[in-house]
């Protein structure tokens, strides 16, 4: 496996979390379009992962 997403209802949280566990993005959080925020970490052994935000749910 290379790669995961997941869909998180609140990427700044998620971030945090990740990032007590020794995950930090790669990149800033990004805005696609408002449709989307995602970004990117280095998960364990390696892997990407990937945390997207749907900005449409209301």
């Amino acid at each position: 496996m290379h790669r995961l997403a997941f869909s998180v209802d609140d990427i700044e949280q998620a971030v945090e979390i990740a990032a007590r566990h020794g995950c930090h993005p790669l990149r800033d959080v990004a805005t696609y379009g408002d449709v989307y925020k995602l970004t990117y970490l280095r998960g364990p052994s390696g892997i990407i992962v990937m945390f997207a935000e749907d900005l449409t749910k209301a």
